[in-house]
């Protein structure tokens, strides 16, 4: 996994300076740094090549905890990855805690704040502890956990004026967070320790609690300006623009920082809720079917006020018509492919599109007297043609379309039949061997 390390190499000094940065790629919790605490619930395991700690406690109705020396509270950054594979519940949640005077989570005296992940409501808040008293000071979107694969990038600010920012990113990559909630707190501005504590009810939550990437030093700033993704049409009038991060309101929504070429109006644009990363635009007229456009992005701000420059991307609009007997024929085919003349021995069948419309192939039917192949997902514009073929054919015939379960073409004579994706004949030739 390790995104985080990646997006910051530039910022390396700052790293050296971490308090605590660990990723657990050397297979180890012991030392370097030292994790105390019920140690032999926790484990080291490889996730698709990448090393993480996961909880190993098999005892259900449980409560267990790992912490680590850390002194730093304020003017600091905090970030971890996390993966729950369980929806999230009041007996079932994770606490890490980001400051605490005592290396004992399970301490009824902990002064310090801590990140809930779960709970009741299943979402991502920041706790402020003292006495043993637990209370809420930012109050995350409810039901952010409540799924099964909560892959999840958590950043937690608190700055030299003791002004808490609570941040995830529901992908876990940790490059389009969005922000539960600002509040301002110096209650407790000194720290001993930093931990995980899980609770977990039973057997169905056992082993299920990943961690990886912890991070605790210096406030890392974003000076990165936002990059432009893609572009990606929805319907005749609207486009989605993807960015690689959140991007901020008022830039992001100022149509005059977009344009299309070639050239439609822009009439709106609108940040998507859910993925702040995503600008929907309403064009101000009808985009041509099987054209292909550029759109172009300046001055759009990320959430810090990195602006970027002009950035361009280009996308078709792609609507599948629906076909009439004729529309597209049988052009050529090959039944009997043994000697080899000049091409590989191998049955195929191409066809021709010659009408003035574009059509997805997929799900279309190719076949004979006996049996029907499927299509797979392929285009086909006005004057195209495409070769249809087997699975294993796919790689001799270049540019050619997969047809699942193609059906064996008779040497002695056949029905070759193209049928669209309703069933509709669209075109059959009955060959002999005299051909």
């Amino acid at each position: 996994m390790k995104y985080f390390f990646s997006f910051i190499l530039l910022l390396n000094i700052q790293l050296v300076s971490a308090q605590l940065n660990e990723d657990f790629s050397d297979g180890d919790f012991s030392t370097n740094p030292t994790w105390v605490g019920d140690d032999s619930v926790f484990t080291i395991v490889n996730v698709t090549g990448d090393q993480m700690l996961r909880s190993d406690k098999i005892i259900a109705s449980s409560s267990f905890y790992l912490s680590t020396p850390s002194t730093l509270a304020t003017d600091c950054q905090w970030e971890f990855y996390t993966n729950l594979t369980f929806n999230t519940s009041s007996a079932n949640y994770v606490d890490v805690y980001l400051t605490s005077n005592q290396s004992n989570l399970l301490s009824a005296s902990i002064n310090g704040y801590f990140v809930r992940i779960g709970g009741t409501t299943d979402e991502i808040s920041l706790y402020r502890r003292s006495g043993g008293v637990s209370t809420k000071i930012i109050d995350g979107v409810d039901g952010i956990c409540n799924t099964s694969n909560n892959k999840l990038k958590i950043k937690v600010t608190c700055s030299a004026a003791n002004e808490w920012k609570l941040e995830r990113d529901a992908t876990g990559v940790g490059s389009s967070f969005f922000t539960e909630g600002i509040i301002t707190d110096a209650t407790f501005t000194t720290s001993a320790n930093f931990g995980v504590l899980v609770v977990q009810s039973t057997s169905s939550f056992f082993q299920k609690h990943f961690f990886d990437d912890f991070y605790v030093g210096p406030i890392i700033y974003d000076v990165i300006p936002p990059v432009l993704v893609s572009a990606t049409s929805i319907s005749a009038n609207q486009v989605d623009v993807l960015f690689n991060e959140a991007v901020n309101l008022t830039t992001a929504q100022n149509i005059a920082n977009y344009g299309l070429s070639p050239v439609i109006g822009i009439t709106s644009a609108v940040v998507d809720g859910p993925n702040p990363a995503k600008v929907h635009l309403t064009l101000s007229g009808n985009m041509t079917n099987g054209t292909q456009y550029t759109l172009t992005t300046n001055n759009i701000e990320d959430l810090p006020g990195n602006a970027s420059g002009t950035m361009s991307v280009q996308y078709t609009y792609l609507v599948a018509q629906t076909p009439a007997p004729g529309d597209v024929i049988i052009n050529e085919f090959m039944c009997d492919p043994s000697p080899v003349v000049g091409l590989p021995e191998l049955e195929f069948v191409e066809i021709y599109n010659r009408s003035n419309k574009y059509f997805n192939l997929l799900n279309w039917k190719l076949g004979d007297n006996a049996t029907f192949g499927t299509v797979q997902n392929a285009w086909l514009a006005p004057g195209e043609y495409k070769i249809l073929c087997g699975t294993s054919s796919v790689p001799y015939f270049p540019g050619s379309v997969q047809v699942t379960s193609f059906p064996s073409l008779n040497n002695s004579g056949d029905d070759i039949i193209l049928k669209d994706n309703s069933g509709l004949i669209l075109d059959k030739i009955t060959y002999t061997s005299a051909w």
